[in-house]
């Protein structure tokens, strides 16, 4: 079985949700509800710095006034770093993890996909003698510091 279209709309609480965020929350929940999806919403306040107190709660009614409805509970970054820190873990565990030295003007030149993407042409992965495959990469040693 397929696994189930989801979209998300991942708002940061820096402030209150501006016109062009709410745009773009209404383009990502037709996307996910015209593909039968679940709509998640998840807030991205990872970054402390720039967070303000509120704002995510504003962000939400912000959403609730315009009749939006999400499915399933709102998820703060914030609250995930064991997950993600488990996720770091398991790679580190497997020797999928390389240090990446490339700077900005290399991923810049780096190929475009089919949709105008940037591909990761594999520059740090393999100076670091790890195998590059069709869909995986294969290290012998980790490359962490």
């Amino acid at each position: 079985m397929a696994p189930r279209y989801r979209g998300r709309f991942a708002p940061s609480p820096t402030g209150p949700l501006h016109f062009g965020s709410l745009i773009a929350a209404l383009a990502s929940w037709c996307d996910a509800k015209s593909h039968g999806g679940e709509w998640l919403l998840r807030i991205e306040d990872v970054d402390a710095a720039r967070s303000r107190a509120n704002a995510a709660d504003d962000i939400l009614s912000t959403l609730e006034a315009h009749g939006f409805e999400w499915d399933g509970s709102v998820v703060h970054q914030s609250a995930r770093g064991a997950l993600y820190q488990a996720a770091l873990d398991e790679l580190a565990h497997r020797n999928l993890i390389f240090e990446c030295s490339c700077t900005r003007a290399e991923l810049e030149a780096a190929p475009r996909g089919i949709g105008g993407e940037r591909v990761y042409p594999g520059t740090c992965v393999l100076r670091t003698g790890c195998r590059v495959g069709m869909n995986s990469i294969s290290c012998a040693t980790s490359a962490t510091s």
